[in-house]
């Protein structure tokens, strides 16, 4: 079956509890893909669930345990029944305390955060791809709530924040206007997102984007 490392933990605390470890290969079974992985993304509910033993178990894990959420790679391994992936495809998406690891095995019919592969766009780095799933849809479903068009303005707390980063982006392609708040230390990030736009005497007005 071949040699695999992952980072796993056996019992829950500071990051010191964290072990990289050579563990047996997943192999892809019926309808799952096998992703070699190349880069993975980590959010403070990784953190919390390493720390926490409540939490973990909301989650429906017990230990021992891997670590980390969001995953971007290749697929080398395709199981039976499997359509719409094959070796070789660059993939990102997510794997529940499991991304950690040079490889991880996806449950296609899994269609959660926490289990799931899409394809990965052309122009995007697999670094990119791999914090798409867990900031990427939480942003994403915040702006469908609340739809904003080019009327609209959107405060975004947070905004140099992993998910404050995506939810100043959507809220721009959907042309609305968007202020940003942070702490000082990420003002010049927040900046860079939100370049003052010229008032109309052609004065910069600092709220606007």
């Amino acid at each position: 079956m071949g040699q695999s490392r992952a980072v796993l933990l056996d019992s829950f605390g500071d990051p010191e509890v964290l072990d990289v470890r050579e563990v047996p290969a997943p192999q892809a079974g019926p309808g799952q893909i096998r992703v070699r992985v190349t880069a993975a993304g980590l959010n403070p509910m990784d953190w919390i669930m390493t720390a926490d033993a409540d939490t973990a178990a909301r989650f429906g894990l017990s230990l021992p345990a891997g670590f980390g959420t969001d995953y971007a790679g290749l697929v080398d391994q395709a199981g039976d029944g499997v359509t719409g992936f094959a070796p070789g495809d660059r993939v990102f998406g997510g794997a529940l305390s499991r991304s950690v690891a040079d490889h991880v095995a996806i449950d296609l019919a899994g269609a959660v955060a926490a289990n799931e592969a899409h394809h990965n766009p052309d122009g995007v780095d697999d670094r990119t791809a791999a914090t798409l799933t867990i900031a990427g849809r939480t942003a994403s479903a915040a702006l469908a709530v609340v739809d904003p068009g080019p009327d609209d303005t959107v405060l975004v707390g947070g905004a140099a924040g992993g998910v404050g980063v995506f939810a100043v982006q959507l809220a721009r392609i959907a042309e609305a206007r968007v202020i940003g708040t942070g702490s000082a230390t990420s003002g010049p990030r927040i900046r860079w997102w939100l370049p003052p736009r010229p008032s109309m005497s052609g004065s910069p007005s600092p709220s606007s984007p």
